[in-house]
């Protein structure tokens, strides 16, 4: 009985520090000594009852113990650093063009293969020619856009 407790007891203890240092190792070694216990039920007192009781319930309470722990520490002064207590506002990349130069013409600034630079009154931007190759100079349309390019084709 003093093995089934004291697999027990160092399984929380693993699953409790699982909470606090990432990576799942701790956390499988609970597991481990979870069935561990088991194990020691059953050699102790045979038949199923015994060896299921203490896996259901050794379980039941390491899941209860997660929550618990991680309801705890969230609020509590020791526990604030492993938390994330802010939140990033912004975005990764900033538009490739405003709505409102879909349909407008422009003048192709380099060469597109198909991919160059479109001229759209004093601003320019990355496009992408449908029609393949268009020399520099080239009046084109903006029929689209795209993630990070518009979409263009000759006039």
């Amino acid at each position: 009985m003093t093995w089934v407790i004291g697999l027990l007891v160092i399984a929380y203890a693993l699953i409790f520090f699982e909470a606090l240092v990432p990576g799942g190792l701790l956390g499988l070694l609970g597991f481990a000594c979870l069935v561990g216990a088991t194990v020691m039920a059953h050699q102790e007192f045979g038949g199923w009852f015994a060896p299921a009781m203490t896996f259901l319930l050794g379980g039941f309470g390491g899941i209860i113990l997660v929550f618990i722990e991680l309801r705890w520490l969230e609020g509590s002064r020791l526990g604030k650093p492993f938390f994330l207590g802010k939140t990033v506002s912004g975005t990764s990349n900033k538009p490739v063009a405003p709505e409102e130069v879909v349909g407008m013409e422009g003048e192709a600034a380099t060469p597109f293969k198909p991919e160059g630079k479109i001229a759209i009154g004093d601003e320019r931007f990355d496009a992408f020619c449908e029609d393949g190759y268009v020399p520099k100079g080239t009046l084109l349309i903006v029929s689209g856009k795209e993630d990070f390019r518009l979409r263009v084709r000759k006039n």
